[in-house]
């Protein structure tokens, strides 16, 4: 408690709320741990919002009107944006820095902007590539690769060799293929960084995935993506063979598949001899501000216990053992990495899927975090949709998303990105 500025319990409870964007299994840790809190803290009285998605709008709408949560799980690009509109706490001028050293270094900067940390990250978190090994024993190295194995499972078991949803997307797990193209969401030119979409990056990109949908009839262009959407369902039920996901659906793949199941870094794109390199980022809890949550002081130390606890070492391994996210907590993911090592994990099949998945952390891309990232979402949502719809080129996609990025950024006040916004990823976890 003296870490928030308390030097012992109040004498009477403290009422919080939260909202709470956990996954089903990672709900499953979720409620053990703010069990354990609430015995932890038995005058702090969580009330609890389950199934509050994250980088939504409902936070800025509930703060604008001053009732947002007191305490919120969010992404990274998200909470960024939050805090550059003043709804989130800087967490730097409420906890000592020693508390954020205890964070893997890429999962706190996730977490900063303009050298404030607006958040407490509770993993590490990015895409890969899941396959069953029952039609791919080896997975692919390339998109060449990539392409032969999809078309052979398609004519030997009669399947989809793939299933991704190009089309449906916000352009989340599109940004790996983009930069395996040799492309970038923003660029940096004299000392300015703007969006970078219309480029034959992108049109190279969104050509490859319509030629295999459209002319190979190897992919499923899905409506959803995920364990819970059309993509995870095929892939749990044996009519795909691969899929692009992150761990926080491994526990669905891993009931429904079993041994048969396989992780490994997206492919070398081979055209240009880029790994596809999928955006790494992270979620983790904020605090909003008082003006935000109409919080009281207490009630925002409060928020600050519940963030620090649920960010811990005790409780970022029990998420890691029980949903399998990647900790940010660094004596957690040190627990992990000794776990995979040893061949400790349970059920053993599990420990090369995990392997697989820490691979993937070599190729990939600092998630931007910055304000304007939320204006990408829709501008390739947009024109991706009406270019696997057939309706426009691939090169009338990639324009109509720079312009329409661009006005979107101008219509919200943005001129001018900051050259220092960006950095590149560092793949090492310990650098």
């Amino acid at each position: 408690m003296s870490l928030v500025g308390l030097s012992s319990p109040p004498s009477t409870p403290v009422k919080i709320t939260v909202w709470n964007s956990y996954s089903t299994s990672e709900n499953v840790f979720f409620n053990k741990t703010i069990a354990q809190f609430e015995q932890t803290f038995p005058w702090i009285q969580p009330s609890v919002t389950y199934g509050v998605g994250v980088g939504t709008s409902q936070f800025e709408t509930a703060a604008k009107a001053g009732q947002a949560p007191i305490v919120y799980r969010d992404s990274s690009d998200s909470g960024g944006a939050l805090f550059a509109a003043g709804l989130i706490l800087n967490l730097s001028s409420y906890l000592p820095s020693s508390v954020f050293s205890q964070y893997l270094p890429i999962a706190i900067k996730d977490w900063t902007l303009n050298n404030s940390v607006y958040g407490l990250p509770d993993n590490v978190n990015y895409i890969v590539m899941f396959y069953n090994k029952h039609f791919v024993p080896t997975p692919p190295n390339t998109t060449e690769q990539l392409v032969q194995i999809a078309e052979s499972v398609n004519s030997t078991y009669h399947i989809w060799g793939i299933s991704y949803g190009a089309g449906d997307e916000y352009g989340y797990r599109f940004a790996a293929w983009f930069a395996g193209f040799g492309g970038q969401i923003f660029t940096t030119k004299n000392g300015v960084v703007m969006p970078a979409l219309n480029t034959s990056a992108m049109v190279n990109a969104l050509n490859f995935w319509y030629n295999l949908t459209y002319y190979l009839k190897v992919n499923y262009l899905a409506p959803s993506t995920g364990a819970g959407g059309a993509e995870g369902q095929l892939f749990v039920s044996n009519k795909t063979a691969i899929i692009f996901d992150g761990p926080w659906d491994l526990n669905a793949y891993l009931q429904a598949l079993g041994p048969n199941l396989g992780a490994a870094p997206l492919p070398i794109v081979s055209s240009t001899g880029l790994h596809a390199a999928p955006f790494v980022g992270s979620t983790g809890w904020v605090v909003a501000t008082p003006q935000a949550s109409g919080a009281t002081q207490l009630q925002i130390k409060a928020g600050l216990l519940f963030a620090l606890f649920m960010t811990d070492y005790q409780s970022d391994f029990s998420l890691w053992n029980t949903a399998h996210d990647l900790p940010a907590n660094q004596q957690a993911y040190n627990s992990a990495i000794a776990q995979i090592n040893a061949g400790n994990l349970t059920p053993s099949y599990l420990n090369p899927v995990m392997k697989g998945i820490l691979e993937q952390a070599q190729f990939g891309q600092k998630f931007p975090n910055i304000p304007q990232m939320a204006y990408y979402w829709n501008s390739f949502h947009q024109y991706a949709t009406e270019f696997f719809a057939g309706k426009i080129t691939a090169e009338q996609a990639a324009q109509g998303m720079e312009k329409a990025f661009v006005q979107a950024l101008e219509q919200a006040g943005f001129s001018l990105l900051p050259a220092f916004a960006l950095a590149p990823i560092e793949p090492n976890y310990e650098d």
